[in-house]
Formats: structure tokens, C-alpha cells, sequence
């Protein structure tokens, strides 16, 4: 293990390097971990150091990890990119931590694009205390600034905020933060300020990088990203470009609406770490000012690789503790051929290999649902240990990836949801008792009608991760149709109705790994198109998905 996992975010003065910071990493197993470190960009360096007690357990020896900072070439803005550190035959090796840092400045002009009586705010950086005043030339006192509430210290920012006045027409006002007393004369200076008050979309991107991982000689990676609009109207992305450090591997194209992909071509590429930017064309008022930056690692062909963070639940694809039983979705590459994917030929038993590929949890074979290059759909054992670490690595044609761990829980409770595709909202995958899903809209979905659920009607709730059944399951058997196979201790909570007993609770009939819940609705419920719906094993709550009421 390493700590901390990330770094950052650093406050650094534009034109200097930042001062070294030390990440320590630890072996809680066997054996020497011998650790090799790389990074993804030209101003982050890191080098092992010697053996030192742990910060974090100090009975232990940690192997300390001296990061550089060569910044003093960075414009002002925020930088993420990765460390990775490697230690071979180590469980959860490779590991990537991020480190985050920002090239303080206070700038020299600032563009804001706010909605009508809407607002907006930045930060800025000086060195040392500072003292502001703010004016506008047009459109009245909609400027202003506010000071940190806690003693300066640098990194804790002033912030220049803009707020839309009543009756303020759409168009771009001018202003200016005039900073004055600060020990360093750089942070002296008068900041123009503009805010643009429109009704139009104004776009924003829900991160500041896209990390993209591939193998030398391997498929397009592609990752679709869906933009935000915080402002007026329908967003609508009209086209996007690519600009690469390095040859031409990387491409973008609007999906549809506020999508886009991204898409990066490793098969030129040698193994190492590359970026590039990716540019929109759109409706936004502020379409000119938005841009993101791609970072992508290219790993060596040959063996299978399971991601850092890479096990999740089937339900809602959260990486927390799975549960004896759980379905499980594992992200990773090179687990089969780049164009292949299999899955069972027949009805269960499920198979414990697919196309030549096998997933190990603990050494052992698991029952497997899905395989394909960069995903596999698996069953965790009933007989995986609780409240202890699992281990999980794949093998491909007889080659065997790295290992990684993956925290195990007697239950681990998930409502399945709805993808986005089908639904906006985080609806739980409900049916009602004629059939129909159990959905706001009457617009069905996949050939099957749906509606809101009533008052009185007994409703099926489909989860994963409820653990052990009575009588006994076994991995990758269908559930018994005869002898129903229940979970007890199951309650569900909808809105504020309190605790509800279920008709029936445990393995869907005929299913491997499927879990259903039939719960009788209160006459008396709410109608709501959104009430919380969280179903408990042994008090363990689920996640949280809405199910519709209807009057």
C-alpha cells in the first residue's frame, strides 16, 4: 500500500518549482517489494529513496518515494496527471496516484458567463495578504470580492464573485478587482473583469482530465464524456478536434446532444505515458473558453491487466466490499483478443472458463457470466472469506496478469439501477405485478410497457449482493424453482414509510447471482415520481434508487 493515494492539490507561485513532497509505500505481505516508479509528465519527477519507519503504522518499514516538482515553466491553472509505482509479483501493483497541482497567479483578467440574476465566482492566489477593490463600468454594482474567513496563509484563496442584478439584459459588462498590498509586487495589479449575462447554454466539463489506458499494438480506447450545461437553452455540441504530444493517436467526435468521444490509438506507440487536448465546437456562450486535456498510458502488449480500481459491483458499478455471491464486474485489458467476447452457450452452470480466460479469486476458478477484451462479468465465491481481502487476477491462454484485492462483506446490499440510457434519474430496477416496470413514464423500455407503481400493489425488487441463502447456494448454480432459497433479515424502506417486512426475499428462481425482493406497498404511501427505496440485510443498507408512485 502506498500513502498517501494522492497528492494535492499543491499550491505552487508561477515561475518556481514546487517543494518535494513523500509518498511512503509499505509491503504487508511476504517476501522484498522491490519498487520501480514512473511519472506522465516533464515537470513531475520521482526517484525511491531508502528504507524509513511508517508514517502511517510505525511498527513498520516503509520504502519512501521523493516527488519533484519542475514547474517553474507551467503557466498559471491546474495540472493533474499520474504517478505510477510497480513492484513486481506485488498484489495491486501497478498503482497510479494522482497529483494535482495549481500554478497560483492572480491573473490579469477574468471572463465570467452567468444566466440572467444567476452568479458566479474564482478564485485567486497571491503570495500574501492583499487588499481589493472592485468597480464596474457598466451594469451597476454586480461585482464584488470576498475575503478567506480563516487567517491567510498562500493557496487559501480571495475570490472575485459576479452576480447577474434583477432586470440586467443579457449582454457583456465590464469591471475591474484593483489588488493592492501585497508583499510580492507581482500579486499587485488590476484584474479586468468582464460578465457576460446570457440566455444561452454555457458549458462545463465534469473533469478536469481524461485518463485513457491501452497496450503498444492494441485496439482504439475510446471514452465517451458527457458535458454539463449551466446555463440556459438545450446544449448542443456542433463539433470537436484533437491535438496530440506526440504523432496523431488522439481523435474526438460529438456523439450526439452534449456527448463526445475521445478516442486514443495506441498502435503506433511505444509503452509510456502521452497527452493531448481535445476542443469543442458548440451553442455555449463560452463555447471558445473550454478545452480538456487527455492523458494516455500505453502499456506493454502481453499480459492481462486488471485497472487500480477496476473490481465493482454489477448493480451500480461502485467499488466497495462485495458480498459472498456478488455479481462482479472487473475492468482491466488485454484479457482476451481485442475483437472477442464470450459468454455461457448454455443455462447454468455457469462455465469457469470462456474463450481460454479464467478469473481467479483466491487461486481459485470463478463461475463466469461475460468475457471480453476489457471486461469480465463474474461470480464471487459463497466460500470467499468475510471481512477479509480477496484476491483476483486473470489468466489469458495461460497467462496470468497482475493480482489485486478486493474487500469481502457476509452482505453487501445493491439495488440494481437503471442505466442512464434507459432513464434519467437513479431508478431501482422494479416490476410491478402485471409485468410492467416500474417507471415514471408510460413510455416502456426493451419491448416491456411500464408505469408507476400503486398503493397496495406488491411490487419485485431486483438486487445483487445479499449474501447467503437459507437453504445454502452454490457459485454458479441456478436458484432452485422448488425449494425457494431465502436471505432473512430483509426489511425495505420506502420514503418515509419505516421498516417493511418483504412477502419474500432471496435468489430469483432459475438465476445465478440475482436477488429479488417482493415488498407490499402501503395503501396509504405518497405518491411520488421519486421516492427513496433502500432495501437492509442484517441492517446493512442498499445503495439508495427511486421507484415511482402513482396517486
Amino acid at each position: 500500500m502506498v500513502s498517501p493515494s494522492t497528492i494535492g492539490p499543491l499550491f505552487i507561485p508561477i515561475g518556481t518549482n514546487g517543494g518535494p513532497q513523500v509518498v511512503q509505500a509499505s509491503n504487508a505481505g511476504d517476501g522484498t517489494l522491490s519498487l520501480q516508479v514512473t511519472t506522465s509528465a516533464s515537470w513531475l519527477s520521482a526517484s525511491i529513496q531508502g528504507s524509513t519507519i511508517c508514517v502511517v503504522n510505525p511498527a513498520q518499514t516503509c520504502q519512501s518515494i521523493v516527488i519533484s516538482f519542475i514547474t517553474a515553466s507551467l503557466p498559471a491553472g491546474t495540472y493533474t496527471e499520474w504517478l505510477t509505482v510497480t513492484a513486481a509479483g506485488a498484489i495491486d501493483s501497478p498503482l497510479n496516484i494522482p497529483v494535482t497541482v495549481t500554478i497560483a497567479i492572480v491573473p490579469a483578467s477574468l471572463a465570467f458567463y452567468v444566466t440572467p440574476n444567476g452568479s458566479a465566482a474564482a478564485p485567486i492566489y497571491p503570495q500574501s495578504p492583499i487588499n481589493i477593490a472592485v468597480g464596474t463600468t457598466t451594469g451597476g454594482s454586480w461585482l464584488s470580492f470576498s475575503a478567506p474567513l480563516v487567517p491567510f496563509a498562500f493557496g487559501v484563496p480571495y475570490f472575485i464573485n459576479v452576480k447577474a442584478q434583477p432586470g440586467q439584459i443579457p449582454g457583456r459588462y465590464a469591471g475591474a478587482a484593483t489588488t493592492s498590498g501585497s508583499s510580492n509586487l507581482s500579486d499587485n495589479r488590476t484584474i479586468a473583469v468582464s460578465m457576460t449575462v446570457t440566455t444561452s447554454p454555457i458549458v462545463q466539463t465534469p473533469i478536469s482530465t481524461v485518463r485513457l489506458s491501452g497496450y503498444r499494438g492494441g485496439p482504439k480506447v475510446t471514452s465517451n464524456v458527457t458535458l454539463s450545461n449551466i446555463g440556459m437553452g438545450t446544449l448542443t455540441l456542433t463539433g470537436a478536434s484533437a491535438s496530440s504530444s506526440s504523432g496523431n493517436f488522439l481523435s474526438a467526435g460529438v456523439v450526439s446532444g452534449s456527448t463526445l468521444s475521445i478516442t486514443a490509438d495506441p498502435s503506433g506507440l511505444a509503452p509510456g505515458a502521452y497527452s493531448g487536448t481535445v476542443t469543442i465546437a458548440s451553442n455555449a456562450a463560452n463555447n471558445a473558453a473550454v478545452s480538456i486535456p487527455v492523458d494516455f498510458a500505453v502499456a506493454t502488449a502481453g499480459s492481462p491487466s486488471i485497472s487500480q480500481g477496476g473490481i465493482v459491483n454489477i448493480a451500480d458499478y461502485s467499488a466497495i466490499p462485495v458480498a459472498q455471491g456478488d455479481i462482479i464486474a472487473i475492468f482491466g485489458d488485454q484479457f482476451a483478443d481485442p475483437n472477442a467476447s464470450f459468454t455461457n452457450p448454455g443455462g447454468p452452470p455457469l462455465a469457469t472458463s470462456l474463450g481460454n480466460v479464467q478469473l481467479l479469486v483466491n487461486g481459485v476458478a470463478a463461475p463466469l457470466y461475460y468475457v471480453s477484451a476489457r471486461q469480465i462479468n463474474a461470480q464471487m465465491p459463497y466460500g470467499a472469506p468475510p471481512n477479509q481481502s480477496a484476491t483476483i487476477q486473470v489468466v489469458s491462454n495461460g497467462t496470468a496478469g497482475n493480482v489485486r484485492s478486493v474487500s469481502v462483506a457476509a452482505v453487501s446490499s445493491q439495488i440494481q439501477i437503471w442505466p442512464a440510457s434507459v432513464i434519467t434519474g437513479n431508478y431501482a430496477t422494479v416490476v410491478n405485478s402485471d409485468g410492467s416496470l416500474s417507471l415514471p413514464t408510460t413510455a416502456g423500455y426493451g419491448g416491456f410497457p411500464s408505469r408507476p407503481s400503486r398503493p397496495g400493489e406488491t411490487v419485485t425488487v431486483y438486487c445483487t449482493g445479499l449474501g447467503q441463502t437459507t437453504p445454502t447456494a452454490t457459485e454458479g448454480q441456478a436458484a432452485s424453482s422448488t425449494t425457494l432459497m431465502y436471505v432473512p433479515n430483509t426489511t425495505v424502506t420506502i420514503g418515509s414509510s419505516g421498516a417493511l417486512t418483504p412477502a419474500f426475499s432471496g435468489l430469483t428462481p432459475t438465476a445465478v447471482g440475482l436477488y429479488q425482493v417482493n415488498v407490499t406497498l402501503p395503501v396509504s404511501i405518497a405518491a411520488n415520481s421519486a421516492a427513496t427505496l433502500i432495501v437492509s440485510v442484517n441492517g446493512v443498507a442498499s445503495n439508495m434508487g427511486f421507484i415511482a408512485i402513482s396517486p
